[in-house]
């Protein structure tokens, strides 16, 4: 089967830390294009990485009549502004996570892509791992009994001023870079949207975002509190507790892809680990939305997911100003 052909916007960190060497191994999907603000750049990583075709401007990637999907790295700011573009291309989208900078711009971006009769999903790559199918399984069999609460922890250390996600005018801060996540879990989950949040952020003097961010989401009763740091130890992990059990997941987020995943769960009849098989999450992310293309269906995670996610990320933000709980 021919393998659709990707098209890249930028050669960012995350990409090369993350999605070049998943997508060489992708049965549904290649890179085939790549493009940077710095051509020298994206020849080096052409080379590095073996990649056909190397473009002097994203633009060019858009235009490119071969390239069947753009994916977007970019800083948050620009995500909507390459969105439209490649939906008004006629491209199928994959866009990094959140997938706007606000619920307005969220809904812009669903817009476009229904036009063009596109599909554009957004990048929460953690879904597609076997670890978090099973969770949700779980759950949804009530081996745990019915949930009471889920909390989430998620920090990293980047003092850097010049880092994008310190910059406020990108996008940047804890609650837009890591707390999307802690954010889409308890709504992946548990299948329902929070009927009201409250938060709580301390902002650097000297970038301007937020470097700690904790919060609480209220789902009708069920809890799902969360605390994000981008100047902290690094750590992740979840915890969804129910009334008669609980699950932990070790590492939630970034999962290792040459290391077997383990989930513990504790139900009455006693505590035992899951070990997952070493999977790459973004390639299985990749050829799941690939093969929707292909087979003409619908977005494995629909874009309406991330319109609701934003919602909720712009309450909490209104929160942290207003000190009081906010409805959704």
């Amino acid at each position: 089967m021919k393998k659709l052909k990707v098209g890249v916007l930028s050669t960012s960190n995350h990409l090369v830390k993350r999605i070049v060497l998943p997508l060489q191994n992708t049965k549904n999907c290649e890179i085939y294009a790549i493009a940077s603000r710095d051509i020298k750049k994206a020849q080096q990583f052409a080379e590095d990485f073996n990649i056909q075709i190397v473009h002097e401007s994203y633009q060019n990637i858009i235009d490119d009549p071969s390239v069947d999907i753009v994916y977007i790295p970019l800083p948050n700011h620009l995500h909507l502004e390459w969105v439209k573009k490649a939906a008004n291309a006629g491209k199928h989208i994959l866009c990094e996570k959140p997938i706007a900078l606000n619920t307005e711009e969220a809904i812009k971006c669903f817009d476009v892509a229904k036009k063009n009769n596109v599909l554009l999903m957004e990048a929460f790559m953690y879904k597609f791992h076997p670890q978090w199918q099973h969770a949700k399984n779980t759950v949804k069999t009530k081996q745990i009994g019915d949930i009471t609460y889920i909390r989430s922890s998620f920090a990293y250390s980047n003092p850097s001023p010049s880092n994008i996600r310190n910059i406020k005018g990108f996008g940047g801060g804890a609650l837009m870079d890591i707390g999307c996540y802690a954010i889409s879990v308890p709504r992946f989950i548990l299948d329902m949207e929070p009927q009201k949040v409250i938060s709580l952020q301390q902002t650097h003097q000297e970038f301007n975002t937020d470097f700690l961010s904790s919060g609480i989401l209220d789902f009708n009763g069920i809890h799902a509190s969360y605390t994000v740091g981008t100047l902290s130890q690094p750590n992740q992990s979840v915890e969804i507790i129910g009334t008669g059990g609980s699950i932990k997941i070790e590492i939630p987020f970034n999962t290792y892809v040459d290391t077997k995943a383990v989930i513990e769960i504790s139900t009455p009849q006693g505590l035992r680990n899951v070990v997952f098989d070493a999977e790459d999450q973004y390639g299985l992310m990749f050829d799941a939305f690939a093969e929707a293309i292909i087979n003409k269906g619908n977005s494995p995670i629909n874009i309406e997911d991330a319109i609701n996610n934003m919602k909720v990320i712009d309450a909490v933000s209104l929160s942290a100003t207003s000190q009081q709980w906010e409805i959704l």
